[in-house]
């Protein structure tokens, strides 16, 4: 099956939506598909999927972060005109201006959607989206988890299932190697909703432990060690060195996807009571929850957790079932329900 994936965000910028496709581009091909990833940008990523970059995009202020866009409509007339003679066409974040909108209102080949998206939404914007949706051809709509699909349903009463992110699940995790207690953040230290002042509050709560950040956007904090962006591989070894993950983010979090991968690490997870933050794991024996920018409770968890430590392994089989393995058939399965929608026949 030829898949083309569409992406609306650079990938000259890491982000969670392209890492979830790159992911799932590299399972359709160990899959024996034919997955084609079209996004814009303007460097070329080191993922080995066939991969059309359609040029630079504009940085547009969205849900507390920023997001950049392609939206000129040569960019998406060119990705339309490529993506004609695929199987199905894979629109992630649909509704989201510019390329998105414009290849999935265009698609002429059995439709996909995923929305990943989590925000409030008042009566004008629902009616906006309504009106967006409205101009889609019929389509196989998926939501990332149930706060994505909040924002979907106030947009169309159209079927949703619910399909969550998902990773390569590494091997299982050993003992974590030092002495001292390590914790972690993952995520843009400059970007408000990501919590990055909790974490450095807590932290000079805890002189005793040693608090690491990755992730871009560097920041002063006393007694936290900033490693910037790094690489997938890397951030896998950092957490699995870590006693827990520290995810104090306060707002806009569709899904838990760092909660996965330190859990895949054998990490305990310590984060904000968000909805979609407790859809990924709710066991009181590897996570814990504290109130939204509450530093001392944070900090107070962290010690609680430093001397009970979790069960690793188990950590490791919760992430099991947002691995690729487990995730994977159901987006098969999406697609062969979009041909039949359409009527293909060359959906195998």
């Amino acid at each position: 099956m030829r898949v083309a994936l569409v992406v609306p965000y650079s990938l000259d910028t890491p982000g969670g939506v392209a890492t979830h496709v790159m992911g799932l581009a590299a399972w359709l091909e160990n899959r024996g598909h034919h997955p084609h990833v079209f996004a814009p940008g303007t460097r070329q990523p080191a993922h080995g999927v066939p991969t059309t970059l359609v040029g630079p995009a504009t940085p547009v202020p969205f849900n507390g972060s920023v997001a950049r866009l392609a939206l000129s409509p040569g960019q998406a007339a060119r990705v339309l005109h490529e993506v004609a003679d695929f199987d199905v066409v894979h629109v992630h974040e649909p509704l989201t201006p510019g390329l998105a909108f414009a290849v999935a209102r265009g698609a002429r080949v059995p439709l996909v959607v995923t929305h990943h998206a989590a925000f409030r939404i008042g009566p004008l914007a629902s009616h906006l989206l309504r009106r967006r949706a409205a101009s889609l051809p019929p389509r196989v709509s998926i939501a990332v988890s149930e706060s994505a699909a909040s924002v979907v349903r106030a947009s169309t009463d159209l079927p949703l299932r619910i399909i969550p992110n998902a990773i390569d699940l590494p091997v299982a995790p050993g003992p974590r190697a030092g002495s001292r207690p390590r914790v972690v953040f993952v995520g843009r230290a400059t970007e408000r909703r990501k919590g990055f002042d909790v974490f450095a509050r807590a932290s000079a709560m805890l002189p005793d432990v040693d608090f690491i950040a990755v992730g871009p956007g560097r920041t002063r904090a006393s007694g936290v060690t900033m490693l910037g962006p790094v690489s997938d591989a890397a951030l896998g070894n950092v957490l699995a060195s870590a006693d827990a993950l520290l995810a104090p983010n306060r707002f806009g979090e569709s899904f838990g996807m760092v909660l996965v991968e330190a859990l895949a690490a054998g990490a305990a997870v310590i984060a904000s009571d968000l909805p979609s933050f407790r859809a990924v794991v709710d066991d009181p024996r590897l996570a814990s929850f504290f109130t939204v920018g509450e530093a001392r409770e944070a900090a107070g968890l962290v010690r609680r957790r430093l001397a009970q430590p979790i069960d690793r392994r188990l950590a490791w089989q919760t992430a099991g079932r947002f691995s690729w393995g487990t995730v994977g058939p159901s987006v098969e399965a999406a697609y062969r329900e979009a041909g039949l929608l359409t009527g293909s026949a060359s959906m195998t």
